[in-house]
């Protein structure tokens, strides 16, 4: 079995060590039993639950914790203590991150994924739950009695799955497949949301040459954010190990997810039936992602584009965060990437104006489109275009003088304030693909009726 950490319902507590501990804090040292393991609820964390004979005195509030092997002391906040029935002492602590080992190259890093969309991948297939043998690649064309496995002999694939992606990035292969079970454990994420796992991947070089952790968190953290792109909502990679070149674990990593939940499944550009556009958009992104120069603004843009489409603030929120994305976009785009406006002349624009010059650089004309309808009244009785009409409603919430609420809490305003939202989130997706160079196809969320719609991004129609 490929997974290391079963889980067997949505939102069941995951153990990850059981056993003996050291616990510090201050002057106080003592020696505790209990386990480590990663909770869902109410959110994402790893917690600690201990026992111990001796006394401890005043209520802990932050300790540091030692486990056999651990390459690192853990810092825990949170703690809190009681006697147990039998009149132990018990001690409970939050983690942000457990690791063991490290110190040996990999020859691969695999991991469980949290909470990522389903997809389909045409051409590609693979055992389920296993990323270790994955057939029909585009750029490999081995038949399934073929393909190479970890440590073993090659093997015939005898079921099949479609929900399986390799993505490639500088010398570097994640493979990335769906879980047996997913199809229900989909199910019942939409029944009752929460968290579970619903992929399990693995990173090697293509050369099969080794590799340093620290070089394989930086391609995982990359691969992280670009699924949370992908679905328009935070996923996870709480669960990472790393195998040396007698194919034993050498390395673990465990952290605390910060993952939106499955309370409603998001939209974003990424389309399910078309697991193809992943692997074309995954090396740009890694490239745009570990620049230097670019990381910190994208990831920014990134964060307010999560948080805008799963509608963190609502709607009016929501729309004031995706204007602060479209304006950051807009001078990824407009000034350092294209080149088309000196950023003083930029900076001098009106929020209008800015957005009016990013739609120009993404060749869309600032109509608005049918689906929106509220919006499209409320711009047509202003005689304003998209670019006036969503800046006038963010200011309205922004800056709320007399005037600006008369506009925006009017009954035209307030029913035009969730299509601004909707539009504000076609906006930016389309400039983070923009800067990603992207010339491929996307799900237009404007158009599209069925989940598998995809169409050409506008600036590569001409």
């Amino acid at each position: 079995m490929f997974q290391q950490y079963q889980q067997l319902q949505v939102n069941q507590r995951i153990p990850l060590y059981e056993g003996e501990f050291r616990v510090r804090a201050g002057d106080l040292c003592i020696e505790a039993n209990g386990l480590v393991r990663l909770r869902w609820l109410p959110r994402p964390g790893i917690e600690f639950v201990m026992e111990t004979d001796a006394p401890c005195g005043s209520v802990l509030k932050s300790l540091t914790v030692e486990l056999p092997g651990c390459r690192r002391k853990v810092d825990a906040l949170g703690t809190h203590q009681g006697l147990t029935p039998s009149g132990r002492t018990a001690i409970r602590a939050s983690a942000r991150k457990v690791e063991w080992g490290g110190e040996q190259p990999l020859l691969s890093a695999e991991f469980q994924v949290v909470n990522f969309s389903d997809f389909i991948t045409p051409g590609l297939a693979a055992v389920p739950g296993d990323p270790t043998a994955i057939a029909g690649d585009n750029r490999t064309e081995q038949r399934p009695s073929e393909v190479p496995t970890t440590g073993g002999p090659s093997r015939s694939i005898q079921s099949l799955t479609s929900q399986t992606v390799m993505l490639r990035h500088d010398g570097w292969q994640v493979s990335l497949v769906a879980l047996p079970e997913s199809r229900d454990r989909y199910e019942q994420l939409k029944a009752t949301g929460g968290y579970a796992f619903t992929h399990v991947g693995q990173l090697t070089r293509i050369d099969a040459s080794a590799f340093s952790v620290e070089q394989a968190k930086g391609i995982l953290e990359s691969l992280w954010v670009f699924l949370s792109f992908a679905r328009g909502a935070a996923c996870g990679l709480p669960i990472q190990w790393g195998r040396g070149s007698d194919g034993e674990i050498v390395w673990r990593w465990f952290g605390s997810p910060d993952v939106d939940g499955w309370e409603r499944k998001y939209l974003s550009w990424s389309s399910r039936s078309h697991g193809e556009i992943l692997a074309e958009l995954f090396d740009p992104f890694c490239r745009k992602h570990r620049d230097p120069k670019l990381r910190e603004s994208l990831v920014v843009a990134l964060h307010w584009y999560r948080h805008c489409n799963t509608n963190s603030s609502g709607p009016e929120g929501s729309l004031v965060l995706g204007m602060a994305a479209l304006e950051l976009l807009g001078a990824l785009v407009v000034v350092d990437r294209n080149g088309s406006m000196l950023v003083e002349r930029y900076n001098g624009l009106s929020g209008a104006a800015k957005l009016r010059k990013l739609l120009k650089a993404l060749k869309l004309q600032p109509d608005i489109p049918q689906r929106y309808e509220a919006l499209s009244r409320f711009a047509k009785n202003n005689n304003w275009d998209s670019c006036q009409a969503l800046a006038k409603l963010r200011n309205g919430f922004v800056h709320a003088n007399e005037k600006n609420r008369r506009t925006v809490f009017g009954s035209d305003g307030k029913a035009a304030t969730l299509d601004a939202w909707l539009l504000s989130l076609w906006y930016q997706e389309l400039a983070l693909l923009q800067l990603l160079e992207h010339c491929g196809s996307y799900r237009n969320r404007t158009t599209a009726t069925l989940v598998n719609q995809v169409e050409p991004v506008p600036w590569s129609k001409s």
